[in-house]
Order: structure tokens, then sequence, then C-alpha cells
């Protein structure tokens, strides 16, 4: 049975119990933040999620089932029986895990909004391990290599094609376990404070070296 409408009349968390027992797609559109998204179904699993026309890695795919869930903007429509495209790596999400786990991390967001550290902050790795946890793991290999060289949660977001607020969040999770720390400050702190430090160092050289120079 074809399923179509709009999210601020149906969630996509009150969607994914009834596409639990069929099998198909599920177009989403006229979002605000994400071009037309399409989710494909089989035997009660997410198996693919495609953004645009690509298929989403899971990372990504996290991040946009969680906008998706939390969004009350966007049209949809389910074909059932449409089949799976190709993904080179299936997802194979149990639908009742991917909500409650969904919904788990929104909240924990939601939570720890005081928390999470600022967009521009830029954080660099202090440990070559990856964590245990799968989706913080996921993180870490995508983002491991921007993280060497110093990155903020807003490149990532970007590079990644993930949600900032997310990125914000795996950043805190990683720190939290001490294999992520800041480097520099938003907005260039780091530089401004090199300044006045040379400035200082300028200063003190001017006169407490002339004061040296009187007492001798």
């Amino acid at each position: 049975m074809a399923i179509f409408g709009n999210l601020n009349h149906m969630s996509l968390g009150d969607l994914l119990p009834l596409l639990s027992v069929q099998d198909g797609a599920l177009e989403i559109f006229n979002l605000e933040q994400h071009p037309r998204v399409t989710l494909y179904f089989s035997g009660g699993l997410l198996q693919c999620l495609y953004v645009g026309g690509r298929p989403a890695e899971p990372l990504q795919a996290r991040g946009i089932v969680g906008h998706l869930v939390a969004a009350r903007r966007g049209s949809f429509e389910f074909a059932p029986g449409a089949r799976t495209r190709r993904c080179d790596r299936p997802l194979g999400w149990p639908l009742d895990r991917l909500l409650l786990a969904t919904v788990t991390v929104q909240d924990e967001i939601e939570g720890l909004e005081r928390s999470l550290p600022h967009p521009d902050t830029v954080f660099a790795l202090t440990a070559e391990r990856a964590p245990e946890d799968a989706r913080l793991s996921d993180f870490w290999q995508r983002a491991a290599a921007l993280l060497r060289r110093g990155a903020s949660a807003r490149e990532l977001a970007r590079r990644l094609g993930m949600p900032l607020e997310h990125a914000r969040y795996y950043m805190l999770k990683l720190r939290q376990l001490e294999l992520l720390a800041p480097v520099r400050a938003r907005g260039g702190q780091e530089r401004r404070s090199s300044a006045a430090a040379r400035l200082l160092g300028s200063l003190r050289r001017r006169f407490f070296g002339d004061r040296q120079a009187w007492n001798h």
C-alpha cells in the first residue's frame, strides 16, 4: 500500500514502525537542509539511504536519519516493492534499533547543548586508537585525517556531509575519551594571544633590559 503525506502530520519516527513490515522505498523531499532523500527498506532493515541521488556513508546516514526524525517540514511518499538501489556498503540496520538509537542521540545532544564545543574551535587528535563504540568509530575513521592536522566541527560537518550538531557531539565524546584536544579557540584567539605575547616580550626586553643596564 502506498503511503504519502507531510512530516508535520506524521513524523519519520511514526513511519518507521509501519515500514518495518514492508519492503520498498521512502522518498522524502521539500526539506530545509537536504535535497531529496530516499530510504530503501527490506526485511525490516534500512538497507540503503540516498541523498541527492548518491548513497550515504553510515556516518552520514545516521546524521540524516537523526535530522529526519526531528524534522517537521517536508513531504514523503512510500513506494511498496521498489527494489533497493545498489549500495557498496549496505547498512542493514534494524528499524526498531535505529529509531531507539537515533532518539537517544538526539535527546543526549539536547541535554549536552551547553557542553558541546563551539563550531569554530579547532581540535586535533591526541591518540591514534579508534573508540570501541561503533558510532564513534565511524566518525573517528572518517574524520581522523582531518583531525590530525586540526579541524573544527563546522569544517568536519561540511566535509563529511553531516549535521553540525552531530559533529559537535562526536567531538565532545572523543574529547571525553581523551582522544581529542582543542588546539585553537574560535576566531583565531591563539594567533591574537601569540601576537600579544610577542608584544609583551618586546616591552619586557626594552624596559627590563634597560633596568639591568642601569644596575650595572
